[in-house]
């Protein structure tokens, strides 16, 4: 397994990304990539599919995962849980009430661009949307911008649309605290890692009081290899994570073409995944 690549942050069709799980690591095996962890957000269904398929993962090292998200009122935190009991009793009757969250967040959203901007979605749209297997969110609604011209690409229906209006409501999002995000990934025997910690949109002094408060709240690792982590930022959580000894992670974010199509599996943007330079210790 020497030469071959690690990617332990990755989402398939039960959460935005483009993929089914067994396509999604078909698509890996084909990119040399060794070992593998699904990572779909608020759900577990894309790994449940995945094992109870009976497909043979021998060719491969595979990591059942999962990403949450936690409320924070700037910026984003999102938290990895690696090697995950998917048959957790506690695990699996939280991601049924994010299930629900989900669905009602979404027309939160949907109404408030309503409000904001008159745009509407037929009822055929909406119900075929609610009806996907997957955890609903904001990226199913840039797709629909898109769908109905509004948007060229998903990002532009993001910051044109979507990031003002969640904004807006973020203060009704019926989502996880850090602390329980932690306790739930521990609960169910997983590794807790703090997913691109350049999303939180802090300063150095926030962080650092961030970073410390989820290491005693149980947290473990830190993803370092980010594919939209430029290097000045991952040398210094490169440190941090030295200075803390905190497990070291990386993973593409992969989604597929439609959602960020320049992301490749297994190597990030351009290679930038494999092509890093690093401080010493």
């Amino acid at each position: 397994m020497e030469d071959k690549l690690i990617d332990l942050h990755t989402h398939t069709i039960y959460s935005d990304g483009d993929l089914t799980p067994i396509e999604l690591v078909e698509l890996a095996k084909q990119n040399n990539v060794g070992s593998l962890a699904i990572t779909d957000h608020n759900t577990i269904l894309g790994v449940k599919n995945l094992i109870e398929s009976g497909y043979s993962l021998e060719e491969i090292t595979f990591i059942p995962g999962i990403e949450l998200a936690a409320k924070v009122p700037k910026g984003q935190l999102h938290i990895l849980g690696l090697g995950i009991d998917i048959n957790n009793v506690t695990l699996n009757k939280k991601m049924s009430e994010l299930r629900t969250n989900s669905t009602n967040h979404f027309l939160s959203v949907m109404e408030q661009i309503r409000r904001d901007y008159g745009i509407t979605f037929t009822y055929e749209e909406i119900r075929d949307v609610i009806n996907m297997e997957h955890n609903l969110g904001r990226p199913d609604l840039a797709r629909l911008c898109v769908n109905n011209g509004l948007a060229k690409t998903t990002d532009e229906a993001f910051a044109k649309y979507l990031v003002p209006a969640y904004d807006k409501i973020r203060g009704q999002n019926k989502g996880l605290l850090y602390q329980e995000c932690l306790d739930l990934i521990i609960a169910s025997g997983g590794i807790p890692v703090l997913a691109h910690p350049h999303t939180l949109e802090l300063n150095d002094k926030e962080f650092l009081i961030l970073l410390k408060d989820m290491i005693n709240n149980g947290l473990r690792g830190i993803e370092i290899y980010h594919s939209k982590m430029i290097d000045k930022y991952r040398k210094r959580y490169l440190e941090y994570a030295y200075k803390y000894d905190l497990l070291i992670s990386g993973g593409t974010d992969y989604h597929g073409v439609s959602v960020k199509p320049n992301i490749k599996i297994g190597t990030g943007i351009n290679l930038s995944l494999i092509h890093i330079s690093e401080p010493t210790r």
